[in-house]
């Protein structure tokens, strides 16, 4: 059970993390992706990702969900914005190719990027949490794309799922289904400048290792 400090330290908190994801400036992506001489690939995206994955979201104020202090960047997030950069890095990996596709067909499942701050207002709540803050912290957590981090304090994590189809000219194709993520902290949850660098990092290697392992 909370005590009177500890619920004004946990109010105190949520109150700041909600003014600060209401001045979320956008995720800049500065660098140029030139996409190379690709004009002989025709690269198709058929999005069919959940509403979820796409939309900006702060999740939940209240301590007792599980999408507790969880932010989904969006897909507007990001400028450019998130499908745009995913194209440029594809282009870009396939610009190297010795033998470039004709086409490459892609059913994008999921692609999600979040800042996940749970943890971290947990722990500046109180340090006497008890069993249902520990449970939650650990349930969101214990999944296994998050292990390689600090669970103790914020990061980003990307995600993308894709099942995708690349078709050369002699005819020859191959079919993959893909899965890749990324994950990096940051140092607190009103850290907005490491938040959004750690968003950057996450996109850029998530996109460059996804786009290398179409081939």
């Amino acid at each position: 059970m909370f005590t009177n400090s500890s619920f004004r330290l946990l109010l105190v908190a949520v109150v700041t993390l909600l003014i600060t994801a209401c001045a979320q400036p956008k995720i800049v992506i500065k660098e140029t992706v030139s996409s190379g001489s690709v004009a002989e690939t025709s690269l198709v995206i058929s999005d069919v990702r959940p509403a979820d994955d796409k939309e900006a979201s702060i999740g939940s104020m209240l301590i007792t969900s599980d999408r507790y202090g969880i932010w989904t960047l969006g897909d507007e997030g990001f400028d450019p914005a998130v499908l745009t950069l995913l194209r440029r890095y594809i282009m870009k990996e396939i610009a190297g190719w010795s033998d470039k596709p004709r086409t490459i067909h892609m059913t994008l499942k999921n692609l999600k990027f979040e800042a996940n701050h749970q943890a971290d207002l947990l722990a500046s709540s109180s340090t006497q949490l008890g069993p249902l803050g520990v449970a939650i912290a650990e349930a969101m957590h214990g999944k296994k794309f998050e292990m390689q981090i600090d669970k103790t304090r914020p990061f980003v994590i990307g995600f993308i799922s894709a099942d995708v189809k690349v078709t050369y000219a002699n005819g020859k194709s191959v079919t993959k289904s893909l899965q890749t993520y990324k994950a990096e902290n940051f140092s607190s949850h009103v850290d907005v400048e490491g938040r959004q660098n750690a968003a950057r990092s996450v996109l850029k290697t998530l996109f460059t290792d996804f786009a290398s392992s179409l081939k």
